[in-house]
């Protein structure tokens, strides 16, 4: 858990947190764990049966300990500087410099898919990468992505239909 609040913490300048997944992105697993401690802890004692504390104390801190890990780790971060996918591995980070297309789709929820097109190191077609962003982030997300990326996007289109100086 340490390592997982470490590592979202070395992400600068995050401009929107975009949790995707079922719940809005609350891990089940550790969910689920906790679910099953809380029934049996509310069974020893309704039953009457001793639980000693180390048990009583000690499940639940796990299951919270895993919870907060899976909670900061996965999401994606929209940066000043970029897109970050995963916070463990900062390799995936995509800089807004290397995205070369992008599109947005709506999706049946609300909210959008938002389909970046970026270069990789090397010669090789450029990769994807795909964020759902929840409705309630839409706007958001849109007007940072048009901020970051249209200008650029834009100057190119200009550049290639401006006549050349020759022409004029």
């Amino acid at each position: 858990m340490i390592a997982a609040v470490l590592h979202r913490l070395r992400i600068r300048r995050p401009l929107l947190i975009v949790r995707t997944g079922p719940l809005q992105g609350i891990p089940l697993s550790p969910l689920l764990f906790l679910s099953l401690v809380a029934i049996g802890l509310t069974a020893a004692w309704i039953t009457d049966h001793p639980v000693h504390p180390i048990v009583a104390l000690g499940y639940p801190a796990i299951g919270s300990c895993w919870f907060a890990a899976l909670w900061n780790i996965h999401l994606t971060i929209i940066t000043e500087y970029g897109i970050v996918p995963d916070v463990h591995r900062m390799d995936t980070a995509v800089p807004w410099g290397r995205v070369v297309d992008y599109s947005i789709s709506p999706t049946d929820d609300g909210g959008a898919h938002f389909m970046f097109l970026h270069r990789t190191d090397g010669p090789s077609a450029p990769a994807r990468l795909d964020v759902h962003v929840p409705v309630s982030q839409y706007a958001t997300m849109e007007a940072i992505v048009r901020q970051k990326l249209d200008a650029r996007f834009m100057l190119a289109v200009q550049s290639a239909y401006r006549p050349h100086p020759s022409e004029q």
